[in-house]
């Protein structure tokens, strides 16, 4: 059971990674008028929940200190990159690093990805033997 969770969490991070890609494209589109913003809004909130999720799951499945601690840096970023834009009111500088922080949500889910669904590696092997 825990090697299942330890999977669900390493592919829950993929979800975010593609999840996240995703995002540029509809916040692109609501920039450039093909659509509104609120798909990316949407997308955002279930991309949010899911860092959540990664980082549950990394309490149920791994249980090691980084992978714990790997799931909440997620979470706490994420939870930070999705509150930005509110402030663009009144912290017009601050609100600008929305796709900045982006860009860490991505490589730190793609290495929480990485830590137990490696990609392009036959199951069991190891860096050193791909």
């Amino acid at each position: 059971m825990r090697r299942g969770l330890s999977t669900a969490y390493s592919a829950a991070a993929w979800i975010v990674v593609a999840l996240g890609l995703l995002q540029f494209v509809l916040a692109g589109m609501g920039i450039f008028g093909a659509s509104s913003f609120s798909a990316h809004e949407t997308v955002g909130g279930i991309l949010h929940a899911i860092t959540v999720l990664v980082f549950l799951l990394a309490i149920a499945g791994p249980r090691t200190g980084r992978d714990i601690g790997l799931g909440f840096a997620l979470a706490a970023i994420t939870t930070i990159q999705v509150s930005l834009p509110g402030t663009r009111d009144d912290a017009p500088g601050l609100a600008a690093f929305h796709p900045f922080l982006a860009l860490f949500v991505l490589g730190l889910a793609a290495h929480i990805g990485l830590r137990y669904l490696p990609l392009g590696r036959g199951r069991g092997s190891t860096p050193a033997a791909a």
